[in-house]
């Protein structure tokens, strides 16, 4: 894995990492509100929600297309 490669892999793993954290930032405060009146919040929460999970399999999916052209240059 030639040294761009190998730092684009940890760029898109820091990514990963940052967005599973803000994912679980949003369930958690939705845990919170789950008890309130708060419709409008909870509806932005989820709202949040589905794009950070959206957000995760996208990089997902880059990380996958990388290492998978690596190991078929090797």
């Amino acid at each position: 894995m030639n040294f761009i490669t190998r730092k684009v892999l940890e760029m898109q793993y820091k990514k990963l990492d940052d967005s599973k954290k803000r994912l679980n930032q949003h369930l958690e405060k939705r845990e919170s509100l789950a008890n309130s009146d708060n419709k409008k919040e909870i509806e932005k929460l989820e709202k949040y929600i589905a794009i950070w999970k959206k957000n995760i399999e996208k990089i997902e999916k880059e990380i996958k297309k990388i290492e998978d052209r690596e190991s078929d240059k090797e």
